[in-house]
């Protein structure tokens, strides 16, 4: 009896995983109406005429997951994909253990930048659950599917499913501003010389040194302002909350903000990047 019980536990837990991944995988249902000739991949062509969001992360990153180079992402190579953007944090992590103690110490955290290990060491002490003084890769997980759903995706009607967690975050301001160029050395001495050939024409004698001292000085001061207002440019301040808490500021140069205010942004590779989901 005890063994059949087991039996029937084991049965439930095995048969119960596939439902809980499909549940995730809210894209899937898109991904199949997507593929028009049921050739059981998505191509170019196919994912031009989809109109779905869910899809767009596909489209953004077709070559990547396209990994036998067919010309068509299927189901399979989409999920691995997936699951190789949910490691890469976990590569990082294993690096920032320079110990190999299974854990990063708050010593390790404040080796290492971005803007997951922020989120660790702003939470290390809820994170750590043993008390061990460090915080394991495990720890980390859990912790994150402890935090509620980003506000974000359910402001949205009909928005993806939001499965973004610590890099992810909604911008909150934009604004622009003018940063100054740098003293023009190069300006004052070009400006001086002409400033001081044209101060040489003018007068005589003791008249003719102090235009040409004067011309070089007006010159001069010309130039450097000159050169200053050539090297001077505009900033884009774009402030990001991101989901951990965490908000910091980031410095786009030109006139026009890359996102709107409201936006969901994601930190891939360093850099900050429109969230497609999912």
């Amino acid at each position: 009896m005890k063994k059949l019980s087991l039996l029937l536990v084991s049965t439930v837990l095995f048969s119960a995983a596939p439902f809980a991944f499909a549940a995730d995988e809210v894209w899937l249902v898109d991904f199949k109406r997507a593929d028009l000739n049921d050739s059981g991949g998505l191509s170019r062509v196919e994912l031009e005429k989809a109109t779905s969001p869910q899809l767009q992360q596909v489209r953004n990153n077709f070559d990547a997951i396209d990994a036998d180079r067919d010309g068509q992402v299927t189901v399979d190579e989409y999920r691995r994909y997936l699951v190789r953007v949910q490691d890469d944090f976990a590569v990082k992590f294993k690096k920032a253990d320079v110990n190999d103690s299974g854990g990063l110490s708050r010593r390790e955290l404040e080796k290492v930048s971005g803007v997951e290990f922020d989120f660790i060491a702003a939470n290390f002490d809820a994170m750590d659950a043993d008390r061990d003084g460090q915080v394991s890769y495990a720890e980390y997980k859990h912790f994150q599917t402890q935090m509620p759903p980003p506000a974000a995706a359910s402001q949205v009607p009909g928005a993806p499913r939001d499965m973004c967690r610590v890099d992810c975050g909604v911008v909150v301001a934009v604004s622009s501003q003018k940063v100054k160029g740098e003293d023009g050395t190069m300006g004052a001495i070009a400006g001086g010389v002409v400033g001081g050939l044209l101060g040489n024409q003018v007068g005589k004698g003791t008249g003719k040194t102090v235009a040409t001292v004067a011309g070089a000085a007006g010159g001069a001061y010309a130039g450097n302002q000159i050169q200053k207002s050539a090297s001077s440019k505009k900033l884009v301040k774009v402030s990001v909350k991101f989901d951990s808490g965490l908000q910091r500021d980031f410095d786009f140069e030109g006139e026009q903000s890359p996102f709107k205010k409201g936006a969901r942004v994601q930190m891939r590779d360093g850099q900050l990047a429109q969230y497609f989901g999912p």
